[in-house]
Formats: structure tokens, C-alpha cells, sequence
């Protein structure tokens, strides 16, 4: 195991964690754990700007304003206030200004405990090639290194570079051991059967600790359209183990004693309530995002979900005071992007908020772009997108991006959301038909979703139903009493007059009040 010893700190490189002299890990996002790295392992050496673009964002574009963020992390990490160890050298970039001990343990030492503050953290092993042959090995090797790459875009996960990974390889492993060889709570492994110019793909993911398993699949394909296969399973593997991590992971936070809780965990607690899209669950998950960010104010990801609540306390009606809960979301969006402008999450979930209630069309937009860009496999940034395309009017590109999202992540939290983004879509190219059931069926798994019953009064408007419409009307200002004309202008997202005045039309015939 090889660490580096600075201050009163030890950055743990193989297991990707700064400890303080304690034990204890430092919380730190991502990118600023890897800029802290690539300064630790060049000490005394001035690293330009570009340096650090090409080892902490390599292929991505970002501003100089990311690693600013970062570097001022870091040094409130690691007890830097006034920039003496990590030097800023004026015109050329960054010095790490201190003697660093390296140390590497002839022998990997037993693990310590996850904090409660990590993310979860996975490795994917090398693939076993049956039959065993040189000739075909590097077909199973490029398919792990083509998950890790892929899977090393989402921020919310800790990943093992392949190369601590490759050092199983050819071993019958226990995948408890390699968790505690590791530090990793995820261990995906699989297997490359090849014969007759057939190949058949295996993946299974296992919590290490207690071997169970989380996912399994296989795909099937033929050697001649080898390299379209090997994209194929990845994008498959890759969709398919972010969403389902999520959901093992939302379970272990709440089997936990609540004495127990961190940030991380208060953010996993937080979603179920977030998305069963009920008043209890949205009270109950506001009071967790808040209390996360009380733990950790640079909790990008919990900041721009929480930006999202309040924007859904707006459009629910949940929030007595909506011009303050306007106001609440838009600066909340606006803190976290300027706490974390690479994350996907964060970029996709800001755009949506601001876009929703901030009327930045166009900047929403270029933020959803920004976020499919840095991560393709993200379930969540596709149906956000989907989303601001709806306001943007163009219909086309949100059902395609809302059908990506399912296909990434079938069984997602999302599916009431991508149901009432269907009634969206068939209310404004007028099949009203397939708007009221996409609205019925939403509204069928959470009756207090008063958006999908808002498209729902509308359709059933324009389709002739006025007395249904005119029932569904009297059942949303029962949930809703304060909904009227003037606040669903107020809080319209529309890009275009011509769509706002055909929703309110709508609602206006089947009697919604003026307000």
C-alpha cells in the first residue's frame, strides 16, 4: 500500500483517501483528491495549468475557475489556509512546497473500516477468457478497461484504477478479500466464452463484505463485430450498475443507526422522499439535505438536489411562501455550480433548476449538453435534459433523451418523472389520449403529483372531457389549494407564449381560479 506523509496528514494513494493524524479520511470531492495527487507526487516542481487540466480533467474542457476551486479546497483539507504548502507560483500555476515521505507496505495491510463519509467504491476485475488464449485475452481486458474508464465519469462513485485492479489477475479471487485488499464496498467481475466465432459476455457485481449479489447479465454476440460489441456491453454495464449501486447503497444508509450519520449518507436518505413525489416525503427530505449540508457546505451533489426540492415545493404547492422558494432554488443552483462545475448531477440538475425557474433557456440548455457531454451513461442527466427540452418546444429530442434515461436505468426512482414527461410531450403535439393515460398512470403511482395533474386537467380539456377535466380540477385545488392562473404563469417554464397559453387555456375551462 503506498502513501504519502505531508503535515499532520497521509494521502492513501491505493485506496484514494487523505487521512488526518488521527485515522480518521478527510472528506474531499473527487477532482480535488486528484489534483491534491498529481501535486503530492511532484513535490518541489512547479505544475502548470495545463498539467493539471491533463491529469485531473483529461479529455473534458472546464475553466481555470475548476482547479481554483479545487486547489482552495485542498488546502482547507489539509490545514493550507494561507497557501504555504500548496504554493500558487503567479503566471506558472502550483507548487507543493513541502517534504513528502512516500511509503509502500511490501505487503497490503488489512483494510481499515470504510468512513461513513465515502462514496461507494468499486473494482472491476479482470475478466476470466474461457478458453484460456493469449490471442483473445486483450478482447476481456479492453472490455474491463472500457467499464472502468466509462464508470470512472460518475462523481458519486470511487473507482480502482485498472492497474491496482489488473494485479488479480489469472487469481482465483474471494471477493471479500479483494474488498478488504481494496477498500472497495463493490467488486464486478466476469467472464469472455468465445468458440465458433461466438461470444458470450458475463458481469456480476457483489457487495464484498457480505458476498451478496447486487447485478447479473449476460450479452451475446459474434467476433466479427467485435469492437461494436464491446461498446455495446459496455454502455449496458455501465447504465445498469450506476442506478443499481444507488439503490444498495440508499438501503445500507437507512439499515444504519441514525447516531451514525454522515453527509453522504444523509443525501441517500434524502432521495426515496425526494421522489415518491408525497408532502410527508418532501418535508422529511428537505430536513436531510439541509442537515447534509450543515455537515458538508461543499456537498455539490446534495446542494443541487437540494435545489431541486425547493423547486418541486414551487410546482407542488408545498411551499406557503413560492417568490422565497423561487428565490431559494435559483440560488442554491447558482452555489452549486460554483461549488462543482464538472459534475454531471450537479450540471444537469442546476440547468433544469434554473431553466424551470430561472427562465435561462439557453444557459439551461448548454448546462444539460455540458452534463450528457462529460458523462453518456448518466440515467439522470438525459431525462433532465429531456426536460428542458419539453420547455424549449423541442419535443423530438426529449422523448429521445427520456428514452435513453429508461434504457440506462429501467427500474429508476425516475419513472413517475418520465410518465408526467410523456403526458408533457403528447399534450403539446395534441394526442391527448396518450397524455391522459401517461398522466393517470403517473398520478396512479403518487396522487399528490399535482404537475401530472395539471397535464392531465389540460388534456382532458382540450380532448372534450371538460367534465372529467372539470373533476380532476376540483381534486387539485383540494391537494392544492393555492394553485391558480396567475401563480401557473408566474412559474411558467415555457419558452414559447403560444405553449403556456394552450396549458392555461386548459385549466382555465376546466376551472381553475384566476388567482
Amino acid at each position: 500500500m503506498e502513501t504519502l506523509r505531508f503535515g499532520n496528514v497521509t494521502l492513501d494513494i491505493s485506496r484514494g483517501c487523505l487521512r488526518d493524524s488521527a485515522g480518521a479520511e478527510v472528506a474531499l470531492r473527487p477532482k480535488s483528491l486528484d489534483l491534491l495527487l498529481a501535486l503530492a507526487r511532484n513535490p518541489g516542481r512547479v505544475l502548470s495549468r495545463d498539467e493539471l487540466f491533463d491529469a485531473v480533467w483529461p479529455n473534458v474542457t472546464v475553466t481555470e475557475d475548476s482547479i481554483t476551486q479545487c486547489v482552495r479546497e485542498v488546502r482547507r483539507a489539509i490545514g493550507d489556509p494561507e497557501g504555504r504548502i500548496i504554493r500558487t507560483v503567479m503566471k506558472r500555476g502550483y507548487c507543493f512546497d513541502v517534504a513528502v515521505e512516500a511509503a509502500v507496505s511490501p505487503h497490503p495491510e488489512p483494510a481499515a473500516p470504510a468512513t461513513e463519509s465515502a462514496r461507494p467504491s468499486l473494482v472491476v476485475l479482470p475478466f476470466q477468457s474461457i478458453p484460456e488464449d493469449p490471442k483473445t485475452d486483450w478482447f476481456a481486458d479492453g472490455i474491463v478497461e472500457e467499464i472502468t474508464t466509462a464508470l470512472s465519469r460518475f462523481r458519486s462513485l470511487f473507482v480502482i484504477a485498472r492497474n491496482s485492479a489488473f494485479t488479480f489477475k489469472g487469481q482465483s479471487v474471494d471477493v471479500r478479500e479483494v474488498g478488504r485488499k481494496l477498500g472497495v464496498r463493490y467488486v464486478l467481475e466476469g467472464s469472455v466464452r468465445h468458440a465458433g466465432g461466438q461470444l458470450r459476455v458475463t458481469g456480476q457485481l457483489v457487495e464484498a463484505e457480505t458476498r451478496s449479489h447486487v447485478w447479473a447479465d449476460r450479452f451475446d454476440g459474434v467476433m466479427a463485430d467485435v469492437f461494436e460489441l464491446q461498446d455495446r456491453i459496455t454502455a449496458a454495464v455501465v447504465g445498469a450498475l450506476e442506478p443499481h449501486i444507488l439503490r444498495a447503497e440508499i438501503e445500507r444508509a437507512t439499515r444504519k443507526p441514525t447516531a451514525d450519520l454522515t453527509a453522504y449518507d444523509l443525501y441517500l436518505r434524502a432521495m426515496p422522499g425526494f421522489y415518491d413525489r408525497t408532502q410527508a416525503g418532501y418535508k422529511s427530505a428537505k430536513r436531510l439535505l439541509e442537515d447534509a449540508l450543515a455537515r458538508d457546505p461543499e456537498f455539490g451533489q446534495a446542494r443541487s438536489l437540494l435545489a431541486r426540492h425547493w423547486e418541486l415545493g414551487v410546482f407542488a404547492g408545498w411551499e406557503p411562501d413560492v417568490d422565497a422558494a423561487r428565490a431559494r432554488a435559483v440560488s442554491l443552483a447558482r452555489e452549486a455550480l460554483a461549488s462543482d462545475s464538472t459534475d454531471p448531477l450537479v450540471l444537469a440538475r442546476c440547468g433544469y433548476v434554473l431553466t424551470l425557474l430561472g427562465g435561462v433557456h439557453a444557459e439551461g440548455a448548454a448546462l444539460l449538453e455540458q452534463a450528457i457531454a462529460a458523462n453518456p451513461n448518466c440515467a439522470e442527466a438525459y431525462i433532465r435534459g429531456a426536460w428542458v427540452s419539453v420547455w424549449n418546444g423541442d419535443f423530438e429530442t426529449a422523448l429521445t433523451r427520456a428514452e435513453i434515461s429508461e434504457q440506462l436505468d429501467p427500474l429508476s426512482l425516475e419513472g413517475m418523472n418520465r410518465l408526467n414527461l410523456r403526458a408533457a410531450v403528447c399534450f403539446f403535439t395534441l394526442q391527448f389520449d396518450a397524455a391522459i393515460d401517461a398522466a393517470e398512470r403517473a398520478l396512479g403511482r403518487a396522487p399528490d403529483y399535482n404537475s401530472a395533474r395539471r397535464y392531465l386537467i389540460a388534456a382532458l380539456t382540450h380532448s372534450g372531457r371538460e367534465e372529467e377535466a372539470r373533476t380532476e380540477a376540483k381534486e387539485l385545488l383540494r391537494r392544492d389549494p393555492g394553485c391558480t392562473l396567475k401563480r401557473t404563469r408566474g412559474n411558467n417554464p415555457f419558452r414559447y407564449d403560444w405553449m403556456i397559453e394552450f396549458f392555461l387555456k386548459g385549466l382555465r375551462q376546466a376551472g381553475i381560479p384566476p388567482g
